[in-house]
């Protein structure tokens, strides 16, 4: 095998590979090898007929493809390999030279010559980060009140709910439907059937919810509410809305007592014991949290170091990545995506301008890491590899 190499600009090379018809014999030989237990033939076991009458079945212009796609498989994996290229696409292919199809040298006769061309990771340049000191995070341990309000949480979640005839008062769960108007014009977005709430959490306007104490089941009540002028909903701030609302049903939030038979729902044999149980959760989350805190110090202190061109594709297959994921996100909450888009009113062409800084710092630090990986002589096909250089980094900056 013969490979000529022509590194061009913005990280395109193009490989010229030559095989001999020796070469190709063994290819196309390899390729008859796999088809010829496919082709049923009368009086032979699969793959015992004699070679022509398994040619003249399948198609030598079959053989003569796979065998080739073989060579091209085969030939551009090691020439890559051995010229330590890594291409960040899929090769353009165009043949040169076609060989004739056969067994022996004789038959193929013709050289099989193709070009190859594709994109390149990079080269990458990493400094000196020796002298780099990123101090440690003083860890944090949960405090008493964070566990009383993850237990208060675990409470709620195992309240009953009585419904009651008398109005509504705060604590209450009140189901509503609820229509609103800006200048006596519906607006969809306050809109609202069958819709769940605590009285007194205030997840609704401000106000709205006081609105609502008093209001037994099946009553109706209209009633104005300015919007705050730093609403989130921009197009509603500091404006007045008249809202209808009418009340579906009133229920009294019944909580289970604090005492063992409850630590006993959660396979604990006391409250102590869920308590303590608590507690070292949140201890592990807060650690979690210092943890990734400082592993982003370290990122941020490393990669002003790093020197690199990064090619447009790899940017934009990316920030495509990362459209994917966040599109999944939207999908799994049920909401179409485009119809997201044009809630939130922006485009995928905007998504492709915002994610772009990002997409780039998300390669910068995969590539850094893989140039740890490189210094360090590891093998950059275990897949805990990466965790292996990010684990190495926090070592070597904070241990100063």
């Amino acid at each position: 095998m013969e490979v000529k190499i022509d590194k061009q600009k913005q990280g395109k090379v193009k490989l010229t590979i030559t095989l001999t018809p020796k070469e190709m014999a063994a290819h196309f030989k390899q390729a008859f090898d796999r088809v010829a237990p496919t082709v049923k033939l009368n009086g032979f076991r699969g793959g015992k007929a004699p070679r022509k009458l398994v040619e003249s079945s399948a198609g030598v212009a079959r053989i003569l493809s796979d065998g080739l796609d073989l060579a091209v498989s085969d030939s551009y994996f090691k020439a890559t390999r051995e010229e330590k290229l890594i291409p960040i696409n899929q090769p353009n292919i165009v043949i040169n030279k076609y060989p004739h199809y056969g067994h022996t040298v004789e038959e193929v006769v013709e050289e099989f010559e193709y070009e190859a061309e594709f994109e390149v990771l990079p080269p990458v340049t990493l400094k000196d980060y020796s002298k780099i000191n990123v101090k440690k995070i003083k860890a944090e341990s949960a405090k008493k009140e964070d566990v009383d309000k993850v237990l208060s949480h675990v409470i709620k979640q195992n309240a009953e709910f009585k419904d009651v005839s008398r109005p509504a008062k705060e604590g209450d769960r009140v189901e509503i439907n609820f229509d609103g108007f800006i200048k006596h014009v519906k607006m969809d977005q306050m809109c609202s059937k069958n819709h769940p709430l605590i009285l007194g959490e205030n997840t609704l306007i401000p106000g709205f919810e006081k609105e609502l104490v008093g209001l037994k089941t099946g009553e109706k009540k209209e009633f104005k509410i300015k919007f705050p002028k730093d609403y989130h909903g921009k197009e509603f701030a500091g404006k007045e809305a008249e809202f209808k609302v009418e009340m579906i049903s009133v229920k009294e939030i019944i909580l289970p007592k604090e005492d063992d038979l409850l630590a006993k729902k959660f396979g604990h044999d006391s409250m102590k014991e869920l308590k303590d149980a608590i507690e070292k959760n949140l201890n592990m989350e807060l650690a979690e949290k210092n943890q990734r805190e400082l592993e982003n110090n370290i990122i941020e202190a490393m990669l002003p170091l790093l020197s690199v061109e990064i090619p447009d594709s790899l940017i934009l297959r990316e920030i495509e990545r990362m459209i994917s994921d966040f599109a999944k996100q939207i999908t799994e909450r049920g909401l179409n995506f485009d119809k997201y888009l044009e809630g939130i009113k922006k485009t995928r062409e905007d998504l492709l301008k915002e994610m772009r800084p990002q997409s780039e710092k998300n390669i910068k630090v995969g590539l850094l890491l893989g140039k740890i990986v490189e210094e360090n002589k590891w093998d950059q096909n275990d897949p805990e590899v990466g965790r292996k250089a990010m684990d190495f980094l926090v070592r070597e900056l904070t241990k100063k």
